[in-house]
């Protein structure tokens, strides 16, 4: 893969892994997280398709020699989740919430299928193959790779029905997933728009120093305030073009008509 990827240090055991800019090439910019501790390492979100997959693997065997041995989805759409089959093949156990298990495995076959049928994405794709996870978590839980302990939980439907949050208390970080995006458009297709003010509360409870959004730059709390609002304008817009304009340099403008039909959606 002619793709160079990004890291970008959190904390001294935690470094977020990107692509960026917004193509289906790079996974449309999405964050994987790498948690290295003294026993193993937690990855969360391992990209589109194994062959980025191995790039995030790549990368961690550059920090340390302990392996990928836990991946947690933070939900289900194969920017983030199609490379955990990969990490499953080298033995790694992967974590899901049960409707982000369920959704991959009524969408992701098909998805995969039609990807290949490009030629611009077959090669990408070649070998991709559907993966169910299979370590279903609904109650919060708690995972320790040795140093380094993750809270994972299900903050209730946001994102999509199936999300999961990664929360690190002791280093003070919080992995959001799509919840939190920074300079990205939204993807609602999937979302529970009616509860995302709730799963934006419910992550700045957690009081955290850093959150990691699913696509974009990591920040502090003030990335919170900025979703709220990106929400709150999608909810008041009547256009594409007024949107583009509220949040000018926005990637994945493709996605703003299908954002603002779920909201109008909703509001009927």
């Amino acid at each position: 893969m002619n793709v160079l990827l990004r890291e970008i240090q959190v904390r001294e055991d935690i470094w977020v892994l990107t692509l960026g800019e917004e193509h289906i090439e790079t996974s449309y910019g999405a964050n994987c997280t790498a948690i290295i501790g003294s026993e193993s390492v937690l990855v969360v979100d391992p990209l589109i398709a194994p062959a980025l997959a191995r790039l995030v693997e790549n990368a961690i065997a550059g920090r340390t020699n302990l392996p990928g041995r836990f991946v947690v989805l933070t939900h289900h759409h194969t920017d983030h989740a199609l490379g955990a089959g990969w990490f499953a093949s080298r033995g790694a156990t992967v974590a899901a919430h049960p409707a982000c298990r369920d959704a991959m495995a009524i969408e992701h076959r098909g998805l995969i299928e039609a990807r290949r049928q490009l030629p611009r994405l077959s090669e990408l794709f070649r070998d991709a193959e559907p993966y169910v996870p299979g370590w279903i978590v609904t109650d919060p839980v708690e995972l320790d790779v040795g140093g380094s302990k993750a809270r994972i939980f299900h903050p209730g439907p946001g994102h999509t029905r199936g999300d999961l949050v990664v929360h690190l208390p002791h280093q003070s970080v919080v992995v959001c997933g799509d919840l939190v995006s920074v300079g990205y458009h939204v993807n609602y297709e999937d979302a529970a728009v009616e509860n995302l003010e709730n799963g934006i509360r419910t992550l700045r409870e957690l009081g955290a120093q850093t959150y990691v959004p699913g696509h974009g730059p990591p920040g502090g709390a003030e990335i919170l305030d900025e979703q709220f609002h990106y929400h709150a304008a999608l909810a008041r817009a009547s256009s594409t073009e007024e949107i583009l304009r509220l949040f000018p340099g926005y990637a994945l403008t493709e996605v703003v008509p299908q954002a603002l039909a779920v909201w109008r959606k909703r509001a009927v």
